[in-house]
């Protein structure tokens, strides 16, 4: 089916893009392979969005997701596995055999999470490893877990495990953090949570679940094992964008390189959130994301009028 868009993504960069394209009677395609609203779905508390003092992830990503249906936008739920363009044309396939077409085209597929890299992590994932404290922290309640990372994520995940494990070893490579004050200040206050900061995680062991890691110390060099449950990696993302080589739009890191426009070096492919980057000192958030949503569908509508 031939569409004036397709928008690939459903987090809120791309729940915002497609508001203001059915708004401009866009005839618009979403493309979405897991839960609609994106990381959303995975954060506890959002106290720095517009409009809301505090309002959990899931209940946010909720009304963000009602709004968009609102406007009748179709839907498709499938990963999309390769983009082409051809004849001014852009063309989709998707892991289900679904073919689509569009005059232009709106990247919002995101970012996944990196992964350690150590011993024993690939062994015990969802046997103790989880990439979503949200999700699955309730499985470890009474219980030590660990949280590996030094960013918003991390300590996120550590003030809400907080309230739910017995115990919370927080491990960091580094002794400063990469996080506003305030949730730096709330974490460290935290009697419930351990610090192990210039330390890396280098083996997380078990039988059939975890039941111990260990870390290491990078200025003494000396071991220690700790006995955990769980642990949640929160070191960062991975842009989702390997369906995108083919148009050669990505940087050597994998982002989609965009203009301030949120377009791409080609004509009709835009691209907004946490997969695209202007500059590597973009701030990714949720309210940046929302934005860039929204200048992406501008850009769109400016386009396709200049084409007729």
């Amino acid at each position: 089916m031939d569409y004036d868009l397709l928008i690939i993504g459903a987090g809120p960069a791309g729940l915002t893009a497609a508001i203001y394209a059915q708004r401009a009677l866009l005839k618009t395609l979403m493309v979405e392979k897991s839960l609609a609203g994106g990381k959303l779905n995975k954060t506890a508390d959002v106290d720095n969005y517009p409009g809301f003092i505090t309002i959990k992830g899931p209940e946010l990503a909720e009304k963000m997701v009602a709004q968009a249906k609102y406007y009748k936008i179709d839907w498709n739920e499938g990963e999309v596995v390769k983009l082409t363009k051809k004849e001014n044309k852009f063309i989709i396939g998707t892991n289900e055999g679904n073919i689509f077409t569009s005059k232009v085209i709106i990247i919002a597929s995101g970012a996944i999470e990196n992964k350690l890299g150590v011993k024993g992590e690939k062994e015990f994932t969802n046997r103790g490893v989880s990439y979503c404290a949200i999700c699955d922290g309730w499985l470890f309640r009474g219980q030590a877990v660990a949280i590996v990372g030094g960013g918003y994520s991390a300590l996120e995940a550590a003030l809400y495990m907080s309230n739910i494990a017995s115990k919370v070893y927080l491990i960091h490579r580094r002794n400063s953090f990469r996080a506003e004050k305030e949730i730096v200040e709330h974490t460290q206050n935290n009697p419930q949570i351990t610090f192990f900061l210039n330390s890396l995680l280098t083996e997380i062991k078990g039988n059939r679940e975890v039941e111990k890691i260990i870390i290491s110390n990078r200025e003494n060099q000396t071991e220690q094992e700790l006995l955990v449950r769980a642990v949640f990696p929160c070191i960062g993302l991975l842009p989702f964008s390997n369906f995108t080589h083919e148009l050669g739009i990505h940087d050597q890191q994998n982002y989609i390189t965009i203009k301030d426009d949120c377009s791409t070096e080609v004509p009709g492919c835009f691209a907004a959130g946490d997969v695209a980057r202007i500059n590597e000192n973009k701030i990714k958030q949720i309210v940046t994301a929302v934005a860039e949503g929204a200048i992406a569908a501008q850009s769109v509508i400016k386009y396709l009028e200049k084409r007729k």
